[in-house]
């Protein structure tokens, strides 16, 4: 890529609502005989690597994308259509040696996934990566954005981060600035907590009159199981209850290949205990006697972890501006009631894709010609599904996960509940963590292959020290050393010491940090973790 290039649509990042849009772009461009240029950057080195999801998937909606998507003998496809959810399964785990399975006509409809494919998403992405470059679509893996370019409230495209800079941010022999990227739109489908989406609503005030975004983190493992194992194949699972932790949540375990089960711990941002860590609890959940007997003699491979934006209807901002618009988790599109974001990942990047050729045809991308997105938006299942579970998450936040759950069943009829931020009710550490024998951290880290050159600047900065001390006198320890899943904080002889090698780009700091202490920026393009199967 040049130094200043231009396209006349970018999207940002990589994921299946970017894709899904330039594939569909592009096919209407081809479709009318015009020629503009649809690009994707990535800022994972290679597409897939920074995709993570649960991920049970509502395949009906690539056949509006890929229509013979069936009938392809692609990888992804036969091993998605193999695996199909076939026992549905969903627990109460009273304690750590007992649960309760809840009979499958009892739970609610939108908690069932039968029928639906439990994929791996890095998988997903290769292969619409690999169909979005059969239309002409360019896709540039190893870039980052790490700046929206506005000029007279207009996005005009993104500049790149600088590569080759030493850790004091000077110019080493291999440095080359960033690059500037013009684009007559620009498209953010960064996923979660998008550092560009954040800039675009912020530069424009695109969540006005909007609730707070409420955010979870998801811990997950992939692991390797022996023949004959008791979990079998074409299973989900879902628990509650264990690990009681007082914060919205739960597990999840999905065969995937034969073999081979994911499993993962789900929790709500907004929990208040200071000295919760994410990864521990994770073991914790392995500890269970019904957990460790389906992954008895397991070894885990991979492990990662990602934030997923659960704030809901009430919490959608208005997703155009001039010259630009989100979509996917940026545009904080998932229904935490349906336990489900992909297919509205999908959905979106493709109505997003038809707005721009519309705008195209009429040489204009101002916001007003934009809007048609969010009309088709609003008229799709993915609004409407976001609607009818509009209060959900904001009962749990407010009245905790025991109370939370009878009254989600009656929150549609409930007037709009307002949200706080995740860090505001986080309180002092509650007592001792429950040992268990598990992976640790640093251990974990490791399966997640992510990597950042040494020598590089930080891209994670404390804003203000003394602010670490005010936290640990307030709470009794640094939270940032609990709650990261990457141990990217420690503290050494009462200093805060950042390890930002270790980063999972899961951002939970940004939206955990108590005092919003912490600079999140992009590193460079390849940097971070290198996910294969999630």
């Amino acid at each position: 890529m040049k130094s200043d290039t231009q396209v006349d649509v970018l999207f940002v990042g990589a994921g299946p609502a970017s894709l899904a849009g330039a594939i569909r772009l592009k096919q209407l461009l081809n479709q009318a005989g015009r020629t503009e240029s649809v690009a994707v950057i990535e800022k994972g080195r290679r597409i897939g690597h920074h995709c993570l999801s649960g991920a049970i998937f509502e395949a009906d909606v690539l056949d509006e994308l890929v229509p013979n998507w069936r009938e392809r003998r692609d990888r992804f496809v036969v091993s998605a259509l193999a695996n199909r959810v076939e026992r549905d399964e969903l627990y109460y785990l009273y304690n750590s040696r007992s649960g309760l399975r809840i009979p499958h006509r009892l739970v609610p409809d939108t908690m069932r996934h039968d029928g639906n494919l439990m994929i791996s998403l890095s998988e997903m992405v290769r292969w619409l990566a690999s169909i979005a470059g059969e239309t002409g679509v360019e896709v540039y893996p190893g870039f980052a954005a790490g700046k929206l370019i506005i000029e007279d409230d207009w996005v005009k495209g993104v500049r790149l981060v600088d590569r080759g800079l030493d850790p004091h941010g000077r110019p080493q022999s291999n440095h080359c600035p960033g690059e500037t990227i013009h684009a007559g739109v620009t498209v953010l489908g960064e996923g979660s907590l998008g550092p560009m989406g954040a800039q675009l609503i912020r530069s424009f005030g695109l969540d006005r009159g909007r609730n707070q975004q409420l955010v979870s983190l998801g811990v997950k493992e992939i692991i390797r199981l022996p023949e004959g194992n008791s979990f079998g194949p074409n299973r989900a699972v879902h628990t509650t209850g264990f690990p009681n932790i007082g914060t919205f949540g739960g597990g999840t375990l999905y065969s995937m290949e034969e073999n081979v089960v994911a499993v993962a711990l789900v929790l709500g941002l907004d929990w208040r205990r200071a000295d919760l860590n994410p990864q521990h609890e994770l073991q914790v959940f392995k500890s269970h006697a019904l957990v460790r007997e389906w992954l008895k003699d397991g070894t885990v491979i991979e492990y990662g972890a990602k934030t997923l934006p659960e704030g809901g209807y009430y919490a959608v901002p208005e997703l155009v501006a001039n010259g630009a618009m989100m979509i996917g988790d940026d545009a904080g599109l998932t229904n935490v009631a349906k336990l489900k974001g992909l297919h509205y990942a999908i959905k979106s990047g493709i109505v997003a894709a038809e707005a721009i050729a519309e705008a195209i045809a009429q040489g204009s991308y101002a916001s007003d010609r934009l809007k048609g997105y969010e009309r088709r938006l609003a008229q799709s299942f993915v609004i409407k599904d976001l609607a009818a579970s509009r209060n959900y998450r904001q009962v749990f936040a407010k009245a905790g996960p025991r109370l939370g759950l009878p009254l989600s069943l009656v929150q549609g009829w409930l007037p709009r509940l307002a949200t706080r931020p995740d860090h505001a009710g986080l309180r002092p550490a509650a007592g001792k963590k429950k040992k268990v024998n598990g992976v640790d951290r640093l251990s974990d880290v490791a399966f997640s292959g992510t990597n950042h050159r040494e020598e590089a600047p930080s891209h994670i900065d404390i804003l203000n020290t003394a602010l670490c001390d005010d936290c640990r006198a307030r709470f009794g320890l640094y939270p940032c050393e609990a709650f990261c899943p990457g141990e990217v904080y420690r503290a050494v002889n009462g200093q805060m010491v950042l390890s930002p090698t270790n980063c999972l780009h899961c951002q939970t700091c940004r939206a955990k940090c108590p005092y919003q202490n912490v600079h999140w920026k992009l590193p460079e393009g390849g940097d971070g973790p290198m996910y294969r199967r999630m």
